[in-house]
Parts: structure tokens; sequence; C-alpha cells
């Protein structure tokens, strides 16, 4: 084998080398953000469902619901303060905090209640808003 073809080869060898350092550096930086969920890749969100009826004579009984939450990809066990509205106004409901789970996931039935018929309701848990309409 001649220098120049040697010389060839070490040059690729070389590169390969590079190239399979730099693949396999950005893998791992992506399995270690994914672990800790660095950069964030979903936003948080937020999902309002009816819950069970909570047979208070405060609201139509057929309607009335405890009001459910359902929060996904929030910071792992941390503190939620959730506020609510509806179709009658938020002065109808109390704050709440929910804490989420290692995943950051939480379902949950809030202690408020609602039970307009048609109505809606709406949850903001730490800036993100979820609406149920059709209540």
């Amino acid at each position: 084998m001649s220098t120049e073809e040697s010389s060839g080869l070490s040059r690729t060898a070389t590169i390969v080398t590079i190239v399979g350092t730099l693949l396999g550096t950005v893998l791992a930086y992506l399995s270690l953000a994914a672990a800790v969920k660095w950069p964030p890749f979903t936003e948080p969100s937020v999902e309002v469902f009816q819950g069970a009826n909570p047979q208070k004579d405060n609201c139509f009984r057929s309607a009335c619901h405890f009001i459910g939450l359902t929060l996904s990809d929030f910071d792992p066990d941390s503190a939620v303060r959730c506020t609510f509205d509806s179709a009658e106004g938020a002065n109808l409901f109390g704050a709440e905090v929910i804490t989420t789970d290692a995943d950051g996931n939480a379902r949950v039935e809030s202690t408020n209640n609602y039970g307009t018929p048609g109505g809606w309701v709406s949850a903001t848990c730490d800036g993100h808003t979820a609406k149920l309409e059709g209540w």
C-alpha cells in the first residue's frame, strides 16, 4: 500500500470516528433530555371533565357534577394552583391546589361543583386554561 492510499484511509477513519462521536454525543443528550423533560418537549395542558354528582340541593340535580381536571406534562411532584370560571362567573368557586405525580400528571375531581344545563366551565392551572362547553 502506498503512502497516499494509507493517508486517504487515515483521513476516512478520522472522519468516521468524529462523526460517530458527534452522533453518540447528540443521542446521549437527547436521551438525557427526554428523561428529565428538558427542554420541555410538550407544553403543560389542562382538560376539564364532569365528575360525579355531589347530590347537593344548590344545583340542578341531573346536571350537577364536581368539576374534574386532568393535568398533563406539568413539573413532576409539584403544586399546581387552579382557578375556575363559568357562564355564571368565577365567584361561585374557590381556588384549588393540585399535586402532580412523578410524571407531572394528575386526574382529580375538585371540591367545586357546577350544575347549569348547557353552561360552560373553565379552569386555569398555572396559566394553562381549558374550557368545557355544553355542561
